[in-house]
């Protein structure tokens, strides 16, 4: 039996941070002018949008690529507990959307949670590591959302 492209465990958890920040990204960069640029527009709408995307876009790349490595070779106990902070932090940033602060939030805690639940999988305890990823993705599909619709 053969497969058809790489599965989950072959796929690198650094490969996989960033592509949940690459989509976390291009949703940031598609929602944020949106929101910003509909109707009049004033100069410091402007100036406000490409600090607060820079930030985001900033912060997103701290989390995957420094944060979540550490976290996970931390274990997965020290994963768990950051993973849960950040995807709650994600949550209760939704009512900051126009900030584009959901977005990194999200990310870090989708991509700490695909690797706690690959890490589950021998063990059957997908609970948490469900949780983080529900947690993460609904910031993110949320603020999008908020930020399409103004």
């Amino acid at each position: 039996m053969s497969t058809i492209g790489p599965t989950s465990a072959a796929v690198p958890p650094e490969r996989r941070d960033r592509t949940v920040a690459a989509v976390s990204g291009v949703l940031l960069l598609i929602g944020m002018p949106v929101g910003y640029f509909s109707g009049h527009t004033s100069t410091g709408e402007v100036i406000g949008f490409f600090v607060l995307t820079a930030l985001s876009l900033a912060l997103t790349a701290w989390l995957v690529l420094w944060l979540v490595p550490r976290e996970r070779a931390a274990g997965p106990e020290r994963a768990t507990r950051t993973a849960m902070l950040l995807g709650v932090l994600a949550l209760l940033a939704i009512a900051f959307f126009w900030t584009g602060l959901p977005f990194p939030l999200g990310a870090g805690a989708i991509a700490l949670g695909l690797w706690l639940r690959e890490r589950a999988a021998a063990s059957g305890r997908h609970g948490k590591a469900t949780a983080v990823l529900s947690l993460g993705a609904f910031a993110e599909a949320a603020s999008f959302v908020a930020l399409l619709v103004g």
